[in-house]
Order: structure tokens, then sequence, then C-alpha cells
């Protein structure tokens, strides 16, 4: 299958983009403001898949010392089954390698079966359970970790 889209970083254009699509995907979603923020710190990476101008999926990486925490990801609905979450994610993983992140950790919803396939699949093991950590409805998070490795010729570069 041909990769759809390119990966690149998210800029200060793109915020109103990444919160509609943040909003269309998750019941928690990421406001304009949030994104707007996450750019301006220097321990948060955005990055974005987009194609014929239209975002497909983002990924946040924040980063800190050997950890890292991927707090969102989402791609859109008529974009799933297509490889860009899991491109996201590689290169999220070589991105957070460079910068001396060697634990990646997520959290995700207990029900969402889906998410934790993909995330299994690229790597991450399931480490532990956050009891009634998200609401409406009150749910679990399945907490997931993967280790870096030195990252391999499938990254894709940012433009």
């Amino acid at each position: 299958m041909k990769p759809v889209g390119v990966i690149r970083a998210a800029c200060r254009e793109d915020v109103k983009e990444l919160a509609v699509l943040s909003q269309a995907s998750m019941r928690y979603s990421w406001s304009e403001q949030d994104f707007a923020e996450a750019l301006t710190y220097s321990q948060a990476k955005v990055y974005l898949c987009e194609q014929d101008g239209q975002v497909l999926g983002y990924a946040i990486l924040y980063h800190a010392a050997d950890q890292g925490d991927v707090p969102s990801i989402a791609v859109r609905h008529s974009a799933r089954r297509q490889r860009v979450g899991s491109r996201l994610l590689e290169h999220v993983f070589g991105e957070a390698y460079t910068l001396g992140v060697r634990k990646l950790f997520l959290e995700v919803r207990d029900s969402n079966d889906a998410a934790q396939r993909l995330y299994e699949t690229m790597g991450f093991l399931r480490i532990s359970v956050r009891k009634g950590f998200y609401d409406q409805p009150r749910e679990d998070a399945v907490v997931m970790m993967r280790i870096l490795q030195k990252p391999d010729d499938r990254r894709i570069e940012v433009e």
C-alpha cells in the first residue's frame, strides 16, 4: 500500500484544523489554545500527516530526560486503516529517540480496542491500569509503554 500523505511538524497556522480533527475524534478533545500552547513548549512536538492541504492525522509528543508521553493522537475517520496512525507513531519514535527518549508512554481508554491493537502492533506493552481515569463515561485507562531503540530506515523526515 502506497503511503498516504506527508508527515511534517505542525505550525501555528494548523491549530484550527488540528482542533477540529481532535474534536471529531474524541470526547475530551484538544482546543485550538491547547495546540497553540503545545507549539510553544520546548519539550513538546506536534506532528501531522496531510494530503492535498487536508490534515489526515496528528500525534503529540511530550519529552523530558529519557521519557516521553503521547498525550494525544488522532486520525481523520476517512483516513483510518491507511497506515496514517502507524506512520505518525513511527515518526514520533524516531524523533523521540533523537531527543534522548528511551521510554515512551501513552494512555488509552479500556474500551478502545482498535487503538490498543494498533499500539500493540507498534511495540507498546500494557504496563498498568489507572482505575476511573476517564470521565463521561467513567472508564479505566490502560497505560502502555514502548522501549525506544535506534530508529530504522522507515522514519519519515520532517520537511
